[in-house]
């Protein structure tokens, strides 16, 4: 659980598009329901920075497999985005995970820590960026709705993107 939670987190510095505004609810296997916004192609990240030109980060694909992510099996990420400025040391990302209700973690993370998990370095250069990753799922993630909100910002506190992703996991 902890590794998908910095996966997604790195999905936030490759990750910005502009939200279609409609919901969706998708069921695989009886294992999995999600349902939220529709961001780019994907059925798990909602961008919470929509629209907004203050953000350094633009999409330009993003694909996650299986999509939505299951328990107990591999979840692959392949992304490329637009960063329109270098971020470096002293960015930070404001992480919120919740099991329902009930808050989980509250942590804030170094961006470049994070990104040197998926073999990244800091300082992310201006320009185009992209990113292969694959994470194994555990099967012991208990059931319920998770939700998962983080905002990446720069050391002055501007806007570098921000994604929720909400997922049920059934028994």
């Amino acid at each position: 659980m902890k590794n998908l939670i910095f996966i997604w987190a790195f999905l936030i510095v490759v990750a910005y598009a502009n939200v279609i505004g409609r919901r969706d609810v998708f069921e695989f296997n009886e294992q999995i329901l999600i349902t939220f916004p529709s961001t780019f192609d994907s059925k798990t990240i909602q961008d919470c920075g929509s629209g907004n030109p203050e953000y350094i980060l633009q999409i330009s694909y993003l694909e996650i497999n299986p999509d939505p992510p299951q328990k107990g099996q591999q979840l692959s990420i392949s992304a490329k985005g637009f960063l329109s400025e270098e971020v470096g040391e002293g960015s930070y990302i404001d992480l919120t995970v919740k099991l329902g209700l009930i808050k989980l973690l509250h942590q804030t993370l170094d961006l470049c820590e994070q990104v040197e998990k998926v073999n990244k370095k800091c300082p992310l250069e201006k320009g185009e960026q992209t990113l292969e990753h694959t994470v194994t799922l555990p099967r012991e993630i208990p059931p319920g709705k998770y939700i998962v909100d983080a905002h990446v910002k720069t050391p002055d506190h501007r806007p570098i993107a921000c994604f929720k992703a909400t997922a049920f996991f059934r028994p």
